[in-house]
């Protein structure tokens, strides 16, 4: 043929009747004739043909067919053909021989189109496969020419991260699980479809099945192999992995990780351990880490153990099963499923089988160079993988591939890799309405500022776990971060599926408290849904070192060293020093060893009381020379205020010794520090000193109460002034004893009166005792008798008479005298109270020596006050008895039914402090006429300890 008639052959589309490759292209039928033909196909891979093509067209542009479907038909042995259909991806224009231009296109399936979309995005709980069916769809040319046969269910994922194109997303999440696919083409040659699966058995067979072995050099064309050989080589014997759950921490002891072994042994040496560390929690449950680790063995079981092939066979494809027959080694005898395989990788090299004159010259980028390469390589099978057409033509088809036996699992190799994160910044987000969102473990949920689908909410991302400056079990820092600030996000080893907030920043919606100067420095929170904040502000300005611990709520705070008026930011005029503690609601100081308020200059001990101490052991040497005075001068004792004040000094120095080591719990370390002895308090008491003086002053009342003393000891004057009336009530007594300068009573108003109303009033002097009214009279009126009598003489009045006797002389003088018939007069006496005061008191029978185990609930009784009957009836089950006691009666007396009698007295006072504390508890002395008289403080201590038994007896 010349030129002119190949160029009107390809135009009538005659050249390519009954030819070994066929193309169809948009550009119509016959268009572009192929030439030569370069394909690759891969189980869990793309596949690829480079086609060299001529056409006649002198209108030919590039975008005629990029990125449209083509189909590349080869003729089977039987003169169908097989269909290969895919997309253009790459056009290239090789040159022009005289009318006749040659190209060269590139062919894949629409999987191709995944390398030119990368996108940013994540997914929450979902499968490998439903993340897959997303990206899939993305792609016009993808949806519906994809399918999943799984023979294992895939598990749901808790996020995964998408930061790179689908291609390498898509690939990465296959080899990860262990899934790997092929492609299907439709009969007809206008699509294909994408299979992915989990299990070499779901891999559908050719067909036919058997492909028959032939030897070199059999001169006719064939459909089967002519080079078959098989390789193994060296791999690892056993993946062991080790992970780390935060939510189910793993120990040393018992480390979280696989042990997988490769499943046949053989002559592998043991030591080919492989061992990594997988990254922060990969698996949950064991199963699945098991099964990860699995997919890893089996790739590398499945890379040591392969054959390749060569021949004719045309209907070879990646991700068919086959049968290899006729092998002389089968022949030799095996077992059939020897000899089933599973083709991993097929490479056609095909040259069409066109006229000779339709032979172009050499050109740049041309296939021509590839395909004499494989001829060359496989020379002694020229005959047999010759192809001839009737016109004389004769093409080339070799086919390689790459196989593995059909009983052994297949992987694909893990050659797509999740891209290395670096830090970014999130905003936190939470639920509509919601103020905060966050769990157990204070994680939060965060969008990613690339991301374009979701919005401020909860969905946004998987719970995050989040940094703070200190965590422990029980103890660290915790500031959960809200809603709208923005956080830095770091990936735990580069991962992007494992983020973690390891700090926020401010910006400008979210501005920092304090700036601007850098002199306050702290921490300060914010009201959930208000104004209101704590906060702890350290200021270290220049010379005003300060630290100020506050809460909005009532205006509470603490604030140390050089006080100032802290307004946000700004810092204003100066308060004071020390310390200020306040706060607008209430306030609390409570120690329940000891409190010590002092101004005493500030020492190393906190305790250290020594100026109180020494102050208070004054005061009782006070007392105590006072107490000697007034009973030498027949006045009360102070021993009872005097051995309180004692007590109280002495347990203001108590020396405690500080815990080493040894004595704590579980051993522990101190470096060194925190032993010695250090002053306490040996009771629970407040101690207030100052040198300079403590004032108490209300617009109320003040009030000073106490269970047993209070003293008032001052080493110069006490000063007692009232605005109106001091008035005080005493139950027993009252004992003045002046020492040296005497006493004086005055009223500058109103009278004075002395009364006593159930004994005798008496006034006694040394010297002379003196009566004076100065503007009126001295009345003497009694009831009974008025005696008057000095040195043996007397003058009684009494009965209506007067006695007038004497030992001596009586005189009486006058300028008259008269004595006249009877008369009297009535005097007035002062109206005393009818009804004494009563106390409450509670008689109880369980205290007294005389009682049984068991309380005499339901026994009648009669009481006795100083021998007068006041009440009888029945004791109730307390054993109790409640009376009103009138300070007057000194002596009960209970008689029983059953013939005990408990005499009851009541004692004036208590010989001891410790007694008197025991008596304000109830503990009292019953004396009982079967067991006699004890000491009273014996008793007392007795009734004590059974009430309060020694719990660690």
């Amino acid at each position: 043929m010349n030129i002119t008639e190949i160029v009107s052959a390809i135009r009538s589309g005659a050249l390519q009747a009954g030819r070994l490759v066929k193309l169809d292209t948009p550009l119509g039928a016959d268009n572009l004739l192929p030439q030569r033909v370069y394909g690759y196909s891969r189980i869990g891979r793309n596949y690829e043909f480079r086609i060299d093509a001529i056409h006649v067209s002198a209108t030919f542009k590039h975008r005629d067919l990029m990125a449209q479907p083509v189909t590349l038909w080869i003729q089977q042995t039987d003169r169908t053909y097989a269909p290969h259909h895919g997309y253009v991806h790459a056009v290239h224009k090789l040159g022009s021989d005289g009318g006749v231009h040659a190209v060269q296109i590139a062919v894949s399936s629409w999987l191709h189109f995944l390398r030119y979309r990368h996108d940013a995005r994540n997914w929450q709980d979902k499968t490998v496969e439903q993340i897959l069916a997303d990206v899939f769809n993305q792609h016009p040319r993808a949806r519906g020419a994809f399918r999943f046969i799984l023979r294992d269910p895939l598990p749901v994922r808790s996020f995964v991260q998408q930061y790179e194109d689908d291609w390498n997303f898509a690939h990465r999440l296959m080899e990860e699980e262990g899934l790997f696919f092929y492609f299907e083409q439709a009969e007809d040659g206008k699509s294909h479809t994408m299979v992915i699966v989990d299990s070499v058995e779901a891999l559908p067979a050719a067909a036919p099945a058997q492909v028959p072995f032939c030897r070199s050099g059999v001169g006719d064309e064939i459909d089967g192999f002519t080079h078959w050989e098989e390789a193994g080589e060296l791999h690892s014997t056993q993946l062991t992995t080790r992970t780390f759950d935060y939510k189910h921490p793993a120990s040393a002891a018992w480390p979280k990780g696989t042990a997988v072994p490769v499943t046949g042994q053989g002559g592998l040496p043991w030591e080919a351990e492989v061992y990594e560390y997988t990254g922060a929690y990969t698996f949950g449950e064991r199963e699945r880490g098991d099964r990860q680790s699995r997919i890893r063995v089996e790739q590398w079981e499945s890379a040591a153990q392969r054959l390749r092939g060569s021949g004719g066979m045309r209907r070879a494809d990646a991700g068919r099963s086959i049968e290899l027959v006729d092998h002389p080694e089968r022949q030799a005898g095996g077992r059939s499923e020897d000899w089933q395989f599973v083709m991993i990788e097929t490479v056609w090299g095909i040259e069409n089988n066109l006229p000779v004159s339709c032979a172009t010259r050499q050109m740049a980028r041309s296939l021509k160079a590839d395909i004499e390469a494989l001829r060359a390589a496989h020379g002694g099978d020229a005959d047999a993988l010759a192809v001839r057409h009737a016109d004389g033509g004769t093409g080339f088809f070799v086919v390689q591939i790459e196989a593995q036996r059909r009983a052994l699992p297949y992987r694909s190799p893990f050659e797509h890799h999740k891209p290395v994160m670096q830090i970014e910044t999130a905003t936190v987000v939470a639920g509509e309405n919601e103020l905060v969102r966050t769990d157990a473990l204070n994680r939060i949920k965060v969008r990613f500022h690339w991301d374009r689908l979701n919005g401020d909410d909860s969905r946004a991302s998987c719970w995050v776990r989040t940094a703070f400056a200190d965590a422990g079990g029980g103890r660290g820092a915790v500031h959960v971060p809200r809603p709208g600030e923005e956080v830095l996000i770091g990936w735990l080893g580069g991962d992007c599926d494992r983020p973690v907030a390891i700090g926020r920043v401010f910006n400008g919606a979210n501005r920092p408290q304090w700036h601007s100067n850098g002199i306050l420095s702290g921490l300060q929170s914010r009201e959930y849904g208000g104004k209101g904040y704590n906060m702890l502000a350290m200021d270290d300005a220049t010379g005003q070192p300060r630290v100020q611990l506050a809460s909005s709520s009532t205006g509470a705070h603490l604030h140390l060293g050089y006080l100032i008026d802290q307004n946000g930011n700004m810092r204003g005029a100066f308060l004071g020093n020390g310390f200020d503690l306040k706060s607008q609601a209430y306030g609390a100081v409570r120690g329940g060893l000891g409190l010590y308020f002092s101004t005493h200059p500030v020492t190393l001990q906190p305790l250290d009381a020594r100026p109180a101490s020494n102050q208070l052991a004054n005061a009782a040497r006070v007392m105590d020379a006072l107490s000697e005075a007034s009973t030498a001068h027949q006045a009360d004792s102070l021993t009872h205020g005097h051995d309180a004040l004692k007590s109280f000094a002495d347990g203001t120095e108590h020396s405690i010794t500080g815990m080493s080591p040894d004595g704590a719990a579980g051993g522990g370390l101190t470096a060194g520090g925190g032993t010695g002895q250090a002053n306490a308090f040996s009771q629970p008491i407040m101690l207030l000193a100052s040198p300079a003086g403590i004032g108490l002053s209300t617009q109320q009342s003040t009030h000073i109460a106490s269970d047993a003393h209070t003293n008032f000891v001052s080493g110069q004057n006490t000063h007692i002034a009232a605005g109106r009336s001091l008035i005080a009530s005493v139950a027993e007594k009252i004992s003045l004893f002046v020492q040296n300068a005497g006493m004086k009573l005055f009223a500058g108003k109103g009278k004075i009166q002395l009364q006593a109303h159930a004994d005798d009033v008496e006034v006694s002097a040394h010297k002379a005792v003196r009566l004076a009214s100065v503007t009126d009279s001295i009345q003497v009126v009694a009831k009974k008798e008025i005696l008057l009598t000095a040195g043996g003489a007397y003058i009684r009045i009494a009965d209506g008479k007067i006695e007038v006797h004497a030992p001596g002389m009586l005189d009486f003088k006058g300028s008259d005298h008269a004595f006249g018939g009877p008369a009297q007069m009535n005097a007035d006496h002062p109206a005393f109270p009818k009804n004494m005061p009563t106390t409450p008191l509670a008689l109880s029978t369980a205290a007294s020596p005389a009682s049984t185990s068991s309380l005499p609930a339901g026994m009648p009784y009669t009481l006795l006050a100083d021998g007068a009957v006041i009440k009888q009836g029945v004791l109730d089950a307390s054993g109790q008895l409640l009376i009103d006691h009138f300070p007057a009666t000194q002596q009960y007396r209970l008689q029983l039914a059953n013939g005990v009698t408990h005499d009851i007295p009541v004692p004036a006072e208590y010989h001891s402090a410790a007694n008197g504390e025991l008596a304000n508890q109830g503990f009292h002395f019953h004396e009982s006429n079967e067991t006699g008289a004890a000491d009273r403080a014996t008793h007392r201590q007795a009734y004590h300890d059974v009430l309060n038994p020694d719990t660690n007896a």
